[in-house]
């Protein structure tokens, strides 16, 4: 059986279920993620570092998940395919403008989709006999700054999945407060490939099966005007990245990249869009899990919401169970990655790697504490707490002296000192008494 864990990090563990023990919000992606990743994720993460790696890292997955036509997978009994949602949200100079890269990936697509579907409208209005509809102009990525009636037009047009890529999340939410350009309903639907439809005074429009992948960064003050409230559905089907690190000054001279990053993205976007042609050419591909995988995940996902539930946090459940999806689709495209020089005419079906749902597994552990911290932001005084600390509060009894919480986070693997940082910072934030010396009481997560 798989075990999930990352080697060389701390760990919290409940039996056989393994959570990093990294106590900080905004963690980064543990290093154990770019250790195994399939091409060309590993030579595109790989030259950057830190932050900008995993920057990097989401928003390629988010691209890509645009770019694999035909593929797909079973999970709760439903037909999902590969889009994801990504949203990368810092202060201004602090590096999140990396992610701009990944939008060459699929520029070839959506240049040579733009360029054919324009030669076929130019070559039918030269033919003014022609008696069957004029084609239509095809798209791959879609601007933010688009009317609802168009975005359903062009999800209509289109032989598979959009991308919106906007580096500014206030393109989007601009477009969003607007009457004509509300498209925030096809954006939940979406997700989930669920059946929208629109009627106007000279159009309808109907989407049997949305596909579409969202790519978006912004600062924190970008957040709450695209989704207004914790209780917006949208905000559950995003993959949120948060920090709040300010970058200083870099050294940008030649001496210092040796990668030319134009040329490396423009380069494995050819690559991309040779894999695109292949999974075009395809019925169907299906991407499958093994049985001992699947059990692997539900423990995690298992454990995940029983700490929610266990802290109070239940109206943070649907996020949880939304990137339980996510997970899915993350395997996926890393699955076809890793496996695209052996896809033929032939090929059928996928089974994933166990690397690559380990990775999957860890990035969603690290996606989870990502969107907890930003789902708290909603709230005034929320507390904020990682999933790790969470876990320690559930398992403590209400009254504990610090010897007895001792013992109970040694089992959890809690260093000493850091369980001492812990018990300090919950008296702070007044979700913990101290009694007399020695002697804790539990107040309760509100």
């Amino acid at each position: 059986m798989v075990k999930i864990q990352e080697p060389n990090e701390d760990v919290i563990t409940e039996g056989s279920i393994v959570i990093t023990e990294d106590l900080s919000i905004n963690k980064n992606i543990p290093k154990s993620v770019y250790d195994n990743l399939p091409e060309p994720l590993n030579e595109l993460t790989n030259s950057f570092t830190d932050r900008e790696k995993d920057i990097v890292l989401l928003s390629t997955l988010g691209v890509l998940s645009a770019t694999m036509p035909n593929v797909y997978g079973v999970y709760a009994g439903r037909t999902i395919f590969t889009n994801l949602y990504v949203f990368i949200i810092a202060p201004p100079a602090s590096g999140k403008g990396e992610m701009v890269w990944s939008k060459n990936l699929i520029d070839p697509i959506h240049d040579r989709l733009v360029m054919r579907s324009k030669m076929e409208i130019l070559e039918y209005r030269r033919n003014s006999n022609s008696a069957s509809p004029e084609p239509k102009l095809k798209v791959k990525l879609l601007p933010g700054n688009v009317s609802s009636a168009k975005c359903y037009s062009h999800l209509e047009d289109s032989d598979d999945s959009l991308l919106i890529f906007e580096t500014e999340a206030d393109s989007l939410s601009n477009m969003l407060k607007q009457e004509w350009g509300d498209f925030s309903d096809i954006l939940r639907k979406a997700f989930q490939h669920e059946h929208c439809s629109i009627s106007r005074s000279d159009r309808h429009y109907e989407v049997k099966t949305p596909k579409m992948s969202l790519v978006l960064s912004g600062t924190p003050n970008q957040l709450k005007p695209l989704i207004d409230s914790k209780e917006n559905g949208l905000y559950s089907r995003f993959m949120f990245y948060s920090f709040d690190d300010i970058q200083g000054w870099k050294d940008v001279s030649p001496m210092s990249h040796r990668t030319n990053h134009n040329d490396l993205f423009s380069d494995k976007g050819q690559e991309i869009l040779m894999l695109y042609d292949k999974l075009k050419g395809l019925d169907s591909l299906e991407i499958i899990l093994a049985e001992e995988q699947w059990d692997i995940f539900q423990q995690q996902m298992h454990l995940a919401t029983n700490i929610i539930i266990g802290s109070n946090k239940v109206e943070f459940l649907s996020v949880v169970k939304r990137l339980g999806l996510i997970f899915f689709r993350i395997c996926m495209i890393l699955t076809v990655l890793r496996n695209k020089d052996l896809i033929t005419d032939e090929t059928k079906s996928l089974t994933a790697n166990d690397e690559d749902v380990r990775t999957g597994v860890s990035l969603i552990k690290t996606l989870i504490d990502h969107s907890l911290f930003l789902f708290d932001k909603y709230q005034k005084n929320a507390i904020v707490l990682p999933m790790r600390e969470r876990l320690l509060y559930n398992e403590l009894p209400s009254d504990f002296r610090r010897g007895k919480g001792l013992e109970i986070a040694t089992q959890l693997n809690i260093a000493e000192r850091t369980y001492d940082d812990i018990l300090k910072r919950w008296i702070e934030i007044k979700i913990l008494q101290k009694v007399c010396h020695g002697l804790y009481r539990k107040l309760g997560i509100k």
